[in-house]
């Protein structure tokens, strides 16, 4: 038994038609493909996705009440895109992922000591610009605190890979000022 399913929806960038078609056998599989408007799969034989596939805010909040710390880390997608470009049984498969930048905000006793974003250029001396060419801003998130420094952790990758820099974002509450420092996995 075959069920073909059509819809349609308005986002952000044009409509999306999403063809699914259900095969009941002995196991169940579902297929779903998802065309944006403008791709057209008899004439170019290509699929266009996006990952994640709306903008989005992710936060993060981190109280340190021994401290009287909130640090609060929010990610945020962007316009630009890294693209993985690949071709599966004469169908050109585009996966475009978002890129995203990081705003920082630390207060003390309720009052704002850090507000920064940071966007993965921040990080070129341990990456390099070619790689940041192909690499996105995956994570950035709280590690730990000890004596007077905070420390974070981030990782700019390419996407679909093991390919990645991680790397330690330490913040000195004295002076104020942050330190960089490469993640190197001593088990590899």
């Amino acid at each position: 038994m075959t069920i073909l399913f059509l819809s349609c929806s308005e986002q952000k960038k044009g409509k999306v038609v999403t063809y699914s078609e259900i095969v009941k056998a002995q196991n169940e599989r579902i297929d779903t493909l998802t065309i944006f408007e403008s791709q057209n799969l008899s004439d170019k034989n290509i699929i266009e996705r996006f990952f994640p596939e709306e903008n989005e805010n992710v936060k993060f909040d981190t109280i340190v009440s021994a401290l009287n710390l909130k640090i609060s880390i929010q990610s945020t997608t962007l316009d630009t895109y890294v693209t993985n470009e690949y071709e599966i049984e004469g169908v050109k498969h585009i996966d475009k992922y978002r890129d995203s930048e990081k705003h920082l905000i630390i207060e003390k006793s309720n009052k704002i000591v850090i507000d920064t974003v940071f966007k993965k250029s921040d990080f070129t001396e341990l990456t390099g610009k070619d790689f940041l060419k192909i690499a996105d801003f995956h994570r950035y998130w709280f590690n730990k605190i000890e004596n007077d420094t905070i420390e974070f952790f981030g990782v700019v990758s390419k996407p679909e890979t093991d390919w990645s820099v991680a790397f330690y974002h330490s913040l000195d509450l004295k002076s104020m000022t942050f330190e960089l420092e490469e993640f190197v996995d001593e088990e590899i």
